[in-house]
């Protein structure tokens, strides 16, 4: 049963615009403020391990703002609490799909999986701005996992240190390509792989997860600006649990598998004010 479609939205749209272009902007003045439309359309895995996907494809007003503290941009959403040339400490917001029992197979019986916000601090290090052309970064964001189907229950916490290379082309095309490796507290890893007795079946055996190495995952993303209020844009990511912590729990379908989506979006107001350092 889906619930609470509101918030739901919103959330996807913050998931949306972080995911699909985890690039910085060209090193050039910016509008303080851009709004606009997106439309965007995911495939994601239900949970890493599952063999299930998850579907959903929307239109949603968006709004970037480029502040020094307070920021709405196209990597993150939050606060921003420090920024050198080489460092930067934030405070942002990331979401992600649920699925109900229906929607997966091997979970039939047991409670749903409802869409996550997360919140928490990030530290971002600018590794080199042209290394073999490109821009190297590595994240290390930490952040406490909440339901929103069970009103904002804390579901855990999540570290996800990742490397990105940034490039971007002369004719407005920019890429994105990075590995990373998801870790979760025991309550989130209990969420995805736990199978309580109450729960178990003879396909289905009772299974104590632990906290530990979820994924590991690598991405790949491109974007395109075919206008000045125009871009599309698309990405893939790959994760595996084959070395996880709970790769042996009878929740996980099989070791590896894609998540996708593509989009656009386009803008239909900029503030003539504009800043420099994004």
């Amino acid at each position: 049963m889906q619930k609470n479609n509101l918030a739901k939205s919103i959330l996807l749209l913050t998931m949306g615009v972080c995911s699909f272009s985890a690039k910085a902007e060209p090193a050039t003045d910016l509008p303080l403020w851009e709004a606009g439309l997106l439309g965007l359309s995911i495939q994601q895995l239900a949970y890493p391990g599952s063999n299930e996907q998850v579907q959903r494809s929307f239109i949603l007003p968006y709004l970037i703002y480029r502040g020094d503290f307070l920021r709405a941009d196209r990597d993150n959403v939050g606060l921003r609490a420090f920024k050198s040339e080489t460092l930067e400490v934030d405070v942002g917001f990331a979401a992600a799909l649920g699925a109900s029992d229906g929607d997966i197979k091997v979970r039939q019986g047991m409670p749903e999986l409802g869409t996550l916000v997360e919140a928490g601090p990030r530290l971002r290090w600018t590794i080199s701005d042209n290394i073999w052309g490109s821009r190297l970064r590595l994240d290390l964001p930490l952040r406490a996992a909440f339901d929103v189907e069970e009103g904002m229950r804390y579901s855990g916490i999540s570290f996800e240190p990742a490397l990105f290379a940034d490039v971007t082309t002369t004719d407005d095309l920019s890429y994105t390509l990075g590995v990373s490796a998801l870790f979760g507290s025991e309550k989130l890893t209990d969420r995805f792989y736990q199978v309580a007795e109450q729960f178990s079946q003879s396909d289905r055996p009772e299974f104590d997860a632990k906290p530990g190495l979820i994924a590991l995952r690598f991405t790949g993303a491109i974007s395109k600006k075919f206008s000045s209020n125009w871009r599309g844009f698309s990405f893939a990511r790959y994760e595996t649990v084959s070395s996880a912590k709970n790769q042996h729990s009878p929740l996980v379908a099989q070791n590896g598998g894609w998540s996708v989506g593509i989009g656009v979006t386009y803008i239909w107001a900029r503030s003539a004010q504009t800043v420099s350092g994004w």
